[in-house]
């Protein structure tokens, strides 16, 4: 196996491919949130809900473990290609089985079967996808080169040829057959990885896929039950499409904090399987550093510039995604530490058991809160209930790690009051300069650029030393690359 990238180059190069995630919706929904109107992207957003709790089903908890399982083996390419091929044996198994399911709901749906038959590509997608293989391998390069192009040929399509509210089925047709496309390039990798398979196993690792399935349903019930419960108790698609939209924002902003655990993981993983415990542990702590410099400037951000950033960004119609994006921002902090103190730590060091209660617990308080709020409050009352799942689940996350001293909260909240006082210092120049802008993209723009250069600069004077350490390497790289 060849000698695997640092964690660094992983992590530029993942966010890249983030990037991408985030540049093409930035670029692409102004656009369609005016096409589609609010009512088109509420179908859309009603309709994926539904046909994500069929792909869970195909998916399993087969990506995770497949990631750490190509992580622990890759050093035996024997043993690397024995547990690739029986993995996706499986993944073939529940893709098969899962699809037959679908479409019998399909037969029975009273409305939009258009549109869920058209999605029935993305549970089609769940048996081509080998991702995991490469992020287990720390191989990325592969994975944003693929993205990128797909990507940006997927945003050209859009402008090109979604023209109307009715051209919901197109544009459902063009993303599930644009991320087939990127799945199925990755194969032309694969073989220069792994070998032809021998003896096939499918259900070998169906114990240990299971146990991985759990906390990954309750994690991603407690996403997409909201969704659906706007659509079954308020039956109004506006409502959905506000919330998708606040979502979205909140989401988009949160995959530059959240990539350092895909790089983060399989690292933890290998330390782990060689008994390195102090080593994982120090990069772990450097992630916790990472989340915290990032996530919460980006929340108390997103609240203050919300009721400009809406009406800019989405057009008229979506006044209800204001108050929702600004209870979506405070979801950013719990999601970036549950990347790192779940999937970076529990799941990797075989504690799924301790993520799995965490996460079911919290799914739990989501659907009490959704059935008590959702009748009343509607989309806000659902966007409550995820704020509020998130947060117990970190909750008893790092209080079991602390409890059982598996972790130091001194490590864990280092420099914590450096970024949050910056960041209050950061929102309140924010609103100032709110009071004189206009309510347009230069507004928006200068109230964003106000706020990141406000926050640099006290991070700055205050001597973070994870900052200011990390921003040297990165400026002596950079300079030394531009001298060849």
């Amino acid at each position: 196996m060849e000698q695997t990238a640092s964690i660094k180059k992983n992590y530029i190069l993942n966010t890249a491919n983030q990037l991408m995630s985030i540049i093409v919706p930035l670029i692409t929904a102004p656009y369609l949130a005016r096409v589609l109107t609010a009512n088109g992207i509420g179908i859309q957003s009603y309709t994926n809900s539904i046909v994500t709790y069929f792909t869970l089903f195909a998916v399993m908890g087969s990506s995770s473990f497949g990631q750490r399982e190509i992580a622990y083996s890759r050093d035996d390419k024997y043993k690397m290609t024995k547990s690739f091929w029986n993995i996706m044996a499986f993944r073939g198994i529940t893709t098969i089985a899962t699809l037959v399911g679908y479409w019998l709901f399909i037969d029975t749906a009273k409305q939009y079967k258009i549109y869920f038959l058209i999605l029935s590509i993305n549970i089609i997608n769940v048996g081509l996808d080998v991702t995991w293989l490469f992020q287990g391998i720390e191989e990325f390069t592969k994975i944003v080169t693929r993205s990128v192009a797909v990507r940006l040929v997927h945003c050209v399509c859009i402008f090109l040829f979604i023209r109307t509210e009715s051209d919901l089925w197109l544009y459902l047709l063009m993303t599930c057959g644009f991320n087939a496309v990127g799945y199925l390039i990755m194969w032309i990798y694969v073989p220069r990885y792994v070998g032809k398979p021998t003896e096939l196993k499918p259900f070998e690792n169906a114990k240990g896929i299971f146990l991985l399935f759990l906390p990954t349903i309750s994690t991603q019930i407690y996403v997409i039950l909201d969704k659906s419960m706007i659509g079954w108790i308020t039956q109004s698609t506006y409502q959905n499409g506000c919330y998708e939209q606040a979502e979205k924002i909140a989401r988009i902003s949160l995959t530059v904090v959240t990539s350092i655990s895909t790089v983060v993981l399989p690292r933890i993983a290998n330390l782990y399987k060689k008994d390195k415990i102090e080593e994982a542990k120090s990069i772990l702590y450097q992630g916790y550093r990472f989340v915290f410099l990032l996530s919460i400037p980006m929340t108390l951000g997103l609240i203050t510039i919300a009721d400009i950033f809406v009406p800019v960004f989405f057009g008229e119609g979506y006044e209800m995604a204001i108050p929702l994006l600004r209870i979506f921002g405070m979801i950013m902090i719990p999601i970036s530490l549950a990347h790192i103190t779940g999937y970076s730590y529990l799941i990797p060091t075989g504690q799924q058991n301790v993520y799995t209660i965490s996460v079911t617990i919290a799914a739990c308080a989501n659907l009490v809160i959704n059935i008590i709020s959702i009748p009343t409050f509607g989309a806000i009352g659902a966007a409550v209930g995820s704020v509020t799942a998130e947060i117990t689940g970190i909750l008893i996350q790092i209080i079991f790690c602390l409890a059982t001293k598996q972790l130091n909260a001194r490590c864990i909240f280092r420099g914590v009051w450096k970024y949050l006082f910056s960041a209050i210092v950061m929102a309140l120049n924010i609103r100032v300069v709110a009071l004189f802008a206009h309510c347009n993209i230069w507004g928006l723009l200068q109230m964003i650029a106000v706020g990141v250069i406000s926050y640099i600069t006290l991070i700055v004077i205050l001597r973070d030393e994870f900052f200011c350490n990390n921003s040297k390497k990165f400026l002596l790289l950079f300079f030394k690359k531009l001298r060849r």
